[in-house]
């Protein structure tokens, strides 16, 4: 068996950080894919928690969760480091991907499901490059009943997307300004690096959104440590009305 057992979701922001982090340690590790939605109940019968990503490692421990796999693997795999030795730069990271996790990471989930479920022949495109326990095609039978279920369950109905669409400009400057003070942005990534810009990478599969995000400092960031990612929807995914919004105002 693999060092590490990474139990992911198809496209999933935080799944795709953990892996990121295993890649850049050079951690033995199998990543098995679980279907959005189904994962719930077979990671809560597992792992005792449904959150995706979860870890499983060669001596039995178990790790739910891309904050608390990450610590996992900075204790496992000392090298290169996820948080700074300095504490005060260490606190700042800190900071930096919790808010990635806490903020960022439902918010990218709300506004993708939104855009999917609007726009339901993407969904194939999320699912590139996964092994899943089934055939692709049967997988895809379900897609509109998943993402049906999934705006539900996320909570992103009209009313949490569009407020979240009309603050992310806010939101990206904030991102922004953690790369100008140094927090994130460096040569190495670490963990907060991977935590926000996999949520940003997430929202530039969306053709609505991803030229705002390429034109920021954190739109580069992503692209940098998830040059490939899986999935793409068109534009006009999210109602015009929604995205007007929240557009800049001219300068």
């Amino acid at each position: 068996m693999a060092t590490v057992r990474l139990y992911a979701v198809p496209a999933s922001h935080p799944s795709a950080a953990v892996e990121r982090a295993l890649q850049l340690k050079g951690a033995d590790h199998e990543r098995i894919d679980l279907i959005t939605i189904a994962h719930r109940p077979y990671l809560r019968a597992r792992f005792g928690s449904s959150t995706a990503p979860a870890a499983l490692f060669d001596d039995g421990t178990k790790v739910s969760g891309s904050r608390a796999i990450m610590r996992e693997l900075d204790q496992r795999f000392p090298e290169p480091p996820l948080l700074p030795p300095d504490r005060d730069a260490r606190a700042h990271v800190l900071r930096a991907e919790q808010w990635g996790e806490e903020v960022l990471q439902p918010l990218a989930r709300r506004v993708t499901w939104a855009a999917v479920v609007r726009a339901p022949h993407a969904m194939p495109s999320y699912l590139e490059g996964a092994n899943l326990p089934l055939p692709p095609r049967l997988a895809l039978l379900g897609a509109p009943l998943v993402s049906r279920a999934a705006v539900r369950v996320n909570h992103a109905g009209e009313h949490e997307v569009r407020a979240d669409l009309a603050h992310l400009d806010s939101h990206l400057q904030r991102a922004d300004d953690w790369i100008a003070d140094g927090v994130i942005g460096g040569e190495r990534p670490n963990a907060a690096d991977l935590q926000i810009g996999a949520g940003i990478r997430l929202l530039q599969t969306l053709a609505d959104l991803a030229p705002r995000l390429d034109a920021r400092p954190v739109g580069e960031l992503a692209r940098r440590w998830f040059p490939d990612y899986p999935g793409h929807t068109p534009a006009l995914a999210l109602p015009p009305p929604w995205l007007a919004a929240s557009t800049p105002a001219a300068a």
